[in-house]
């Protein structure tokens, strides 16, 4: 079973008087017209801004589409891109704030599985004038360890054109816009036991680049594991040169049914699948994880917590912020020599 190809409908944000622009692409669902390539089979922030490549008239739309662009609301708007995954909306608009503008509205996407972002940012100002100073005091400034970029909105940009949430596609699926009761529907597998971890043993099956064991990793689950009926896919994680001998985590899968998550489960965990060892287990959300979605969706996951759905324990992934090492206890070499 070959891999679907990906295709995106590209949309530019930033203004046409902007020098040299980069096209961000919101959309997870390119257009048929926009055909990609293997290697550039990924949801990375770079890869997107080279590849996509939109009309400057801007997205092609039917003639049938009633939309009309919101010149006025787009020119009091920026976007903000190479954020720092784990910032989250209301920490956005507080840096935003801090420096005296007004925000009338924000439009960040977050991936269910991490509640992360996809490190862009869209957010109507209180007027023109305070986009332009936004763009000029904001762009290229660090952020967490980021060096951020802040351009205008293109003026033909669609803030109701959420194509791509609407498209069966378990790479869309991943995502949400945080407004309303996204991260509750984000959670929603979690809590109604459909969301699976899948491992595999080590190094996977294959061993080639990056781009090679993700294709072929998707593949695998489409063919293999798509029949349970599959709703949304997590982020890959491939084997980077680790060959031991035991599971490693693979990625996230949420199944579109409890019956499908069971079935998949009972019929291949501790199975192999094109001669390898995988794993298929319930997924249980880490402290560390919790403490990401409490930062999203603090009043949920409060809530949930009393209910005994969710640990209350929670602490922030080491990743981002490191503990310092410890002084090594090793015996001094005078030491070891009189023992």
């Amino acid at each position: 079973m070959a891999v679907p190809r990906v295709l995106s409908r590209g949309r530019c944000f930033l203004h046409r008087s902007t020098p040299s622009p980069v096209r961000v692409c919101l959309s997870a669902v390119p257009s048929p017209r926009t055909p990609l390539s293997k290697r550039h089979f990924t949801s990375s922030v770079p890869v997107w801004e080279d590849i996509v490549q939109t009309p400057s008239r801007g997205p092609e739309i039917a003639l049938s589409d009633a939309r009309v662009p919101q010149t006025e609301r787009n020119a009091s708007s920026i976007c903000l891109f190479k954020l720092p995954k784990r910032m989250t909306k209301s920490e956005l608009q507080e840096l935003v704030q801090s420096k005296g503008f007004n925000i009338k509205e924000t439009l960040l996407r977050l991936d269910r599985f991490t509640f992360h972002s996809d490190t862009r940012c869209v957010m109507q100002l209180g007027s023109k004038e305070e986009a332009t100073e936004a763009v000029r005091q904001l762009n290229e400034t660090e952020l967490h360890g980021h060096t951020i970029n802040v351009m205008p909105v293109k003026e033909d940009f669609y803030w109701e054109d959420t194509t791509f949430m609407s498209q069966d596609t378990i790479e869309a699926n991943r995502y949400f816009y945080d407004k309303g009761n996204g991260a509750y529907e984000g959670l929603r597998p979690l809590l109604e036991g459909r969301r699976v971890m899948l491992a595999v043993q080590t190094p996977g099956w294959t061993s080639d680049i990056v781009s090679v064991q993700t294709n072929n990793a998707r593949r695998i689950i489409k063919e293999y594991i798509g029949k349970y009926g599959i709703e949304a896919l997590g982020f890959m994680r491939p084997f980077f040169g680790d060959r031991k001998q035991q599971p490693r985590m693979l990625c996230f899968i949420d199944f579109t049914t409890k019956e499908g998550t069971e079935k998949a489960i009972e019929d291949l965990h501790e199975t192999e699948i094109e001669g390898r060892p995988v794993w298929l287990t319930l997924s249980e959300p880490a402290p560390w994880r919790l403490y990401q979605f409490a930062k999203v969706a603090p009043q949920l996951i409060a809530d949930l917590q009393e209910k005994g759905v969710f640990s209350k324990e929670m602490h922030e992934d080491r990743f981002a912020n490191p503990l310092p090492k410890k002084p090594s206890k090793k015996p001094s070499k005078k030491v070891s020599e009189e023992a």
